[in-house]
């Protein structure tokens, strides 16, 4: 059977960023003894965006129109009267799964960023918190013709709930734990790996992964087919074991973009292009160099879904970084 779909699992958010033209350190009044705090911070700009890291990896997916994504996740009321569900429905290929809770907002996101670049961060679940609920079995009917899912970063208990239920109906997935990395603990975060294909994350999350669970490298490897490091401007890493438990560790430049505006959602344009490679039957190694180059149009633009690409920019930017086109990505 054709396996061309994937699953994508994760947050759906709204992103404010907001510019203060002072520092807060001039904003901020602090009494340590009366453990009393006051800070007013009036933003001179103030632009929302959408994001989430499912909602960024599906537009990719949605830009490069090769796999069928079916996207799962829940968000409120403010999802389609903000233009959210509008926004990733332009997509043909993509699937739209959401579960609407009336009585909640969609996660969003507060940014500020002050003259000095610092910045104040405030983040609000609401519906995002309802994804525990979902149950995979009553959304996803026919579970063979997924080639892989993507459990991407949000709270963990619904990644907890994923990985059991991805497990459960045989599709291979890619484990995101992201930012979130800190809050499992030992026993859930090994029992997840155990239950993946492929393990992604940044240097930072890579390294609390292996301190949080206490396995090397070598110990994760037992049990997954690959790990994935990214490392922003320095490009990523992907480690893998042949049939004769040989570790190989193949570095990834970057592509080199047009220009840097914004590299917000940067990593889930790479994750899209691996999820891309993968349903083309690309290796994957191809398909973390697929990876590198949709992340490379992202930073070009501000905000995670605003970048425009097709299939033939992609084709053209990994000739220019790679010197070659995979055969697989040439016919697509």
């Amino acid at each position: 059977m054709l396996k061309n779909k994937v699953l994508v699992l994760g947050s759906l958010a709204f992103d404010y960023i907001m510019g203060f033209k002072e520092s807060f350190l001039n904003a901020v009044s602090i009494n340590h003894d009366k453990e009393e705090y006051q800070s007013t911070v009036t933003a001179d700009s103030r632009y929302q965006f959408f994001g989430g890291t499912a909602g960024n990896i599906t537009y990719n997916l949605g830009l490069l129109s090769i796999a069928k994504v079916s996207l799962l996740g829940s968000v409120g009321n403010d999802f389609e009267r903000l233009g959210y569900m509008d926004h990733i429905n332009q997509f043909k290929n993509v699937d739209l799964g959401v579960d609407v809770y009336e009585d909640l907002f969609t996660a969003a996101c507060y940014i500020v960023n002050d003259i000095k670049s610092n910045q104040m961060i405030i983040f609000h679940g609401g519906a995002l918190d309802r994804c525990k609920d979902i149950q995979l079995k009553e959304k996803v009917s026919n579970p063979e013709e997924f080639i892989y899912a993507i459990n991407s970063t949000q709270s963990v208990e619904a990644m907890t709930n994923f990985a059991i239920q991805l497990s459960d109906l045989r599709i291979k997935t890619i484990f995101d734990p992201g930012q979130v990395t800190p809050l499992f603990q030992k026993d859930s975060l090994i029992n997840i790996i155990k239950k993946s294909e492929i393990l992604i994350g940044n240097a930072h999350e890579i390294k609390q992964i292996k301190e949080k669970s206490g396995l090397t490298e070598e110990n994760i490897l037992e049990h997954i087919k690959a790990i994935i490091i990214t490392k922003g401007s320095e490009g990523s890493i992907l480690i893998y074991k042949n049939e004769n438990n040989k570790i190989f560790k193949i570095k990834i430049p970057i592509a080199t973009p047009a220009k840097i505006v914004d590299t917000t959602g940067a990593g889930d344009g790479y994750r899209a292009g691996i999820l891309t490679g993968l349903t083309l039957d690309m290796t994957l190694l191809d398909s973390c160099r697929l990876g590198a180059i949709i992340g490379s149009f992202v930073v070009e633009t501000s905000g995670a879904q605003t970048q425009k690409f097709n299939i033939n920019k992609v084709r053209k930017r990994f000739f220019n970084t790679f010197n070659y086109i995979p055969p697989e990505l040439e016919r697509a």
